[in-house]
């Protein structure tokens, strides 16, 4: 059933943000900027993005939960982001939500055109593209409001705009469940790993002639009891200071012809540089049906052209493009591997100088950098510990995989009246 076309801008307005100041970013603060980098790539809110603000702003800059902004830019290397929209999350945080002038927010001016239809609208990505780039046939990284006004898109009466809604709606709270549970495992790893490696708690333990908390007398028996002084501070003895190159290497992405590539879930997946790591793994769902370059399950991803430096983990065996690096360590612990990239501090301003996310990393800059060498044993036991934690994100990560891939389909044949909605679900 084929649903009525209307013009987006007969129900919507669309008006762009705050233009501020950098310095008016701060640590903290009751106000949030909502900014370019607060789109998922093809729709949602990325958590965490916000960023605290402490200057001027207008009531007409404001966002309340549950309106919908749209990405009006686009810093990714093929413009998977411009076009996205997201819908402003509820807040404990924050009293007030403000947008950037790189957003369009929707003001609604009639009635009949639910705000999380438009949400759910626009996640589909023939419409997301449409305008983006189809209606101007121009590349440029940019979407006019005008452009986005003039947009014809199907419009279903409001009882099935709402089980729409609500059936999307629940796909999305286990997605969000899913990665929330897996955000809190890698947190484990990762206090795992600052205890053993960064604070060395086994070995300031031992040199106390305690017993290392939460280790069998086999592994603290693999760590020393003394330190000795390093380009890093003190280490623990036995271990070393190395350049990043000394024990890992780096292996550039390729991607492979257009022609290859398809959305129906064949094939390997291809990733090609997703920035959203609160989750840990790339959401971005296109496939393609040639190997070239393959990155296996475990392995550690960095973005390497802009934004720069982000770091990922390999769910499953998959193709890198070349906006993406997988980083191999001569131990061979892929956990490892992950949580001492992670522990770098701010990896990506090593690379892009006064703090702009435009840049690149260069494999010298990157083989250049200072780590620390632990015991080899050591990195086994800390793989073998952490293997239960690592294996339970897999899981869950191809489980919001197929989900996700499922919501889309879902998504997109429901607007386009390919599904119909029960009448069961719209009494509802």
């Amino acid at each position: 059933m084929a649903f009525k076309q209307v013009r987006l801008g007969d129900y919507f307005k669309f008006e762009k943000g705050l233009g501020y100041k950098g310095e008016f970013l701060v640590d903290e603060s009751d106000v949030a900027l909502i900014g370019m980098d607060s789109h998922e790539e093809g729709g949602g809110y990325k958590e965490g993005s916000e960023k605290p603000y402490s200057g001027p702003f207008k009531e007409i800059n404001t966002a309340n939960p549950g309106e919908v902004i749209f990405a009006a830019t686009d810093l990714t290397q093929d413009g998977r982001v411009l076009g996205s929209p997201l819908l402003v999350p509820e807040s404990e945080e924050y009293q007030t939500y403000i947008y950037s002038h790189h957003l369009l927010k929707a003001f609604q001016i009639k009635e009949g055109f639910l705000p999380e239809y438009l949400y759910n609208l626009y996640r589909c990505e023939k419409y997301r593209l449409k305008a983006a780039y189809a209606d101007s046939g121009t590349t440029v990284r940019a979407l006019p409001a005008e452009v986005l006004e003039e947009q014809l898109v199907p419009l279903p009466d409001l009882s099935t705009q709402l089980a729409i809604n609500e059936i999307i709606s629940l796909i999305d709270q286990q997605i969000a469940n899913n990665k929330s549970l897996s955000r809190n495992l890698e947190a484990l790893a990762q206090s795992v790993f600052k205890s053993w490696f960064i604070d060395f708690d086994p070995v300031h333990a031992k040199k106390n002639g305690e017993k290392p908390f939460g280790m069998d007398g086999e592994t603290a028996n693999l760590f020393p009891d003394s330190f000795v002084k390093s380009e890093l501070g003190e280490i623990p003895k036995g271990w070393s200071v190395k350049n990043l190159g000394d024990v890992a290497k780096l292996l550039m992405g390729q991607s492979p012809p257009g022609h290859t590539y398809n959305q129906t879930g064949e094939g390997l997946p291809f990733y090609q540089g997703r920035t959203d790591f609160g989750t840990r793994f790339p959401s971005v769902r296109i496939f393609c049906t040639v190997r070239n370059r393959l990155a296996n399950a475990g392995e550690t991803l960095v973005s390497v052209r802009a934004p720069v430096g982000d770091l990922n983990q390999a769910a499953q065996e998959c193709v890198i493009g070349r906006g993406v690096a997988a980083i191999l360590h001569k131990s061979k612990s892929d956990v490892y591997t992950y949580c001492l990239l992670k522990s770098i501090n701010n990896l990506l301003s090593h690379f892009n100088g006064e703090g702009t996310v435009f840049g690149a990393i260069n494999r010298k800059d990157f083989e250049s950098l200072l780590v620390l060498e632990a015991d080899p044993e050591i990195i086994i036991s800390f793989e073998h510990f952490l293997a239960p934690t690592n294996s339970k994100i897999f899981e869950l990560f191809k489980n919001t995989n197929s989900m996700e891939l499922l919501r889309t389909r879902l998504l997109c044949s429901l607007i386009d009246g390919e599904l119909n909605v029960s009448t069961e679900m719209i009494a509802s």
